[in-house]
This record gives structure tokens, C-alpha cells and sequence, in this order.
């Protein structure tokens, strides 16, 4: 989940101590995506363009995108679903090819 979280911070030029964490409290998946949902809230209410930005570079397919917002009652919560499951992806195909 690590590496899923730095690519999150790389892919939305966030320092990862704005994660917020408590002294020793761990991160978990949960944690990681309320963090992801806040920021994608963030991004649709003051700075769209980046967003749109970000969605380009994690390969956020646009045609998916349009689909998934024209189909939801709550629009950050896909956006930031669709996030979490392009960068587990990106993971898991760089796990397999690195011989991990």
C-alpha cells in the first residue's frame, strides 16, 4: 500500500506529511482513500483543471471518466475510486515485471 500512497503524493504534488497521520498511528487502505476522496472533493470545488491535470498522468481513461460522473449521484467518490484503482494497477504491473 506504500507504494500505491507515494504514487498518489507524485501524482498530485502532495507532500505525504499532509497525510495527517497521529504519532504512531498507522495508515491504513481506509485512511489512504478518505485522504484521496478529501483531496478529490478539493480539486472539483477550487481547482479543476489540475484535477483534470492528474486524472491525465495516473491514465485515468477519459471516456470512463465521463461515464462514471454522468452515472453517479456522488462524483468525488468515483473520481477518487477510479484514482485508487488505476494506481493499484500501476502496482501490481510493476511488481510483475520487476521480478518481485
Amino acid at each position: 500500500m506504500q507504494t500505491g500512497l507515494a504514487l498518489i503524493s507524485k501524482d498530485f504534488q502532495v507532500d505525504s506529511k499532509n497525510w495527517k497521520l497521529e504519532q504512531g498511528e498507522e495508515m491504513t487502505e481506509d485512511k489512504a482513500f478518505n485522504f484521496l476522496l478529501k483531496l478529490v472533493e478539493h480539486l472539483m470545488a477550487h481547482d479543476f483543471n489540475r484535477l483534470l491535470n492528474s486524472l491525465y498522468r495516473i491514465d485515468v481513461s477519459e471516456e470512463k471518466l465521463k461515464l462514471a460522473l454522468a452515472e453517479s449521484n456522488h462524483p468525488a467518490q468515483t473520481v477518487a475510486q477510479m484514482i485508487w484503482d488505476r494506481e493499484l494497477q500501476k502496482v501490481e504491473t510493476r511488481k510483475k515485471y520487476s521480478g518481485r
